[in-house]
């Protein structure tokens, strides 16, 4: 296969230029292309947000399985590299907004693509919403809030509409600072874990037996072990979903074909890395089980404090939401690209009004008020329904997850129909491979989606997920059949139409 870290040779002919290629699609180029190799990393690295993911899921996992959960983490890896290539693959050949619509439309055809476009944002509306939800109880706890569930709910409102505003000024901005949140997650965050390790292991009696990384039971009595483990891979899984991220703002990225499939791997490898210390670290740091325990809202600030103490816990813990802010960040300009090119193509309802660009800008304005609005409505339904809330939340990583699912099972049917496009030279591909690596793809992310439907912990997430389903198959054979049928939607309405 084609290594996409290596540079061409001179034999070979340049790349033609971004903006013609996708004059190819059938697309006039609208976006801030300004996106260089580091914020396309930030950009795949905040979505993944290892940070967020060790904070909102170290609790899950340790309480669930005791401390070998850690190397679920490195069962997800596994995982996430496979699709990751598959991902490269792709990027590579269609460098395109909205990767999950097309990607599909281009390899198999618009009707499977509106499932994976809706399925994709469906789950990051509502990851960033439940991290907005998360982000605003840790404010609380930092500034010492004695916040109800409304007082709760209002504050996300306000760190939605923070991050809406943010996105609305323009990619170049929001890129600005999430490339300051990543930043201030690799020296900081990273830094004092690497503090708790040393003030852990400067005495035995402050930290746990390396042990303990490999003897664990299950929290249930009644289940087994094994069972349990792999609920608690969940927690892993989910931390590395949306390292592909970056192929959303291909169109904005400079040298895209090349540049978005090493900075997908470039953001994976380093995740995996921290993830996996953080995960280590913090179980091996913990010197009073039972203070952890009773801290499961919080169980990293809890440690923190154990082995650093409260001050250095809260500027941690301060910092790490500036990490998480700059997930909610990258989630919103992912999700609001998805929109607008789905849009442009003429496949949501009312699309000529998400697909506006705003001149000064150069920013899918409305879509981004449009996912800044539905997010809203997501926490405001809080206040009816708790319950109703949480599994709508649930949604995010199943939704997810069964994106990648169709797309591994499109790169599978277009290999047959032979509507892969050819690979340019210096870019990634992965030739021969695509159908094995795909294969194994899709049965990964089948048992992951079964279990996010079947098992205990997830119960009534089959139901929202049908829900889901049931809304866009309704769409998709009365308003978006008859546009398709005529010519007024799909991947070459475009280049008969103007905006």
């Amino acid at each position: 296969m084609t290594d996409a870290l290596a540079s061409p040779t001179h034999s070979e002919p340049p790349l033609r230029d971004e903006d013609a290629k996708l004059a190819d699609f059938g697309y006039t180029q609208k976006l801030d292309r300004s996106v260089g190799r580091l914020a396309s990393f930030a950009i795949g690295f905040a979505t993944i947000s290892a940070t967020t993911a060790v904070f909102t899921g170290f609790g899950a996992g340790y309480f669930t399985a005791g401390g070998p959960f850690v190397w679920t983490l490195l069962l997800a890896a596994a995982v996430f590299i496979i699709w990751t290539l598959i991902a490269a693959d792709l990027t590579a050949k269609i460098p395109l907004a909205g990767y999950s619509y097309q990607w599909t439309s281009r390899l198999v055809g618009s009707t499977m693509a509106l499932f994976t476009g809706v399925l994709a944002l469906a789950g990051w509306i509502c990851g960033m919403t439940g991290v907005g939800f998360i982000l605003s109880g840790y404010l609380g706890s930092l500034f010492g809030w004695n916040m109800s569930q409304t007082s709760q709910i209002l504050v996300a409102i306000g760190v939605m509409a923070v991050c809406m505003l943010i996105n609305l000024y323009g990619v170049r901005f929001a890129t600005m600072v999430n490339n300051i949140g990543v930043s201030l997650e690799f020296i900081i965050t990273v830094g004092a874990t690497i503090v708790v390790a040393v003030i852990a292991f400067s005495s035995p009696d402050n930290h746990q037996s390396v042990s303990v990384l490999f003897t664990g039971g299950a929290s249930d009595d009644s289940t087994p072990y094994v069972l349990a483990w792999l609920a608690a891979s969940l927690g892993p899984f989910f931390g590395l979903i949306g390292v592909e991220a970056s192929a959303d703002i291909a169109e904005e990225t400079v040298n895209a074909r090349k540049v978005i499939p090493r900075t997908m791997f470039y953001a994976l490898t380093a995740s995996i890395i921290i993830e996996f210390g953080m995960y280590v670290v913090y179980v091996l740091a913990i010197k009073d089980a039972a203070a952890v325990e009773a801290a499961s809202a919080a169980p990293i600030e809890e440690i923190i404090t154990q082995q650093a103490g409260p001050v250095i816990s809260r500027i941690v813990v301060a910092v790490a939401l500036t990490n998480v802010l700059a997930c909610i960040l990258a989630n919103i300009l992912v999700a609001t690209r998805l929109t607008y090119s789905m849009a442009r193509d003429n496949m949501l309802p009312f699309s000529h009004v998400w697909r506006h660009v705003s001149p000064s800008n150069r920013t899918p304005t409305y879509a981004v008020l449009g996912i800044f609005g539905l997010s809203t409505i997501l926490l405001l339904s809080a206040l009816v329904s708790e319950k109703a809330f949480f599994l709508i939340l649930g949604l995010s990583s199943l939704a997810v997850c069964a994106m990648y699912l169709l797309q591994t099972v499109a790169v599978m049917i277009a290999t047959r129909r032979r509507t892969i496009p050819a690979p340019e030279p210096g870019t990634f591909d992965l030739g021969k491979a695509r159908v094995p690596v795909a294969v194994v793809a899709a049965i990964a992310f089948t048992l992951v989606c079964a279990a996010l439907i079947f098992l205990p912990q997830f119960a009534g997430n089959g139901y929202v997920f049908a829900g889901l389903l049931a809304l866009t198959a309704l769409w998709a054979v009365t308003g978006l059949r008859k546009r398709l049928a005529t010519g007024e939607a799909g991947p070459d309405y475009a280049k008969t139409h103007t905006s």
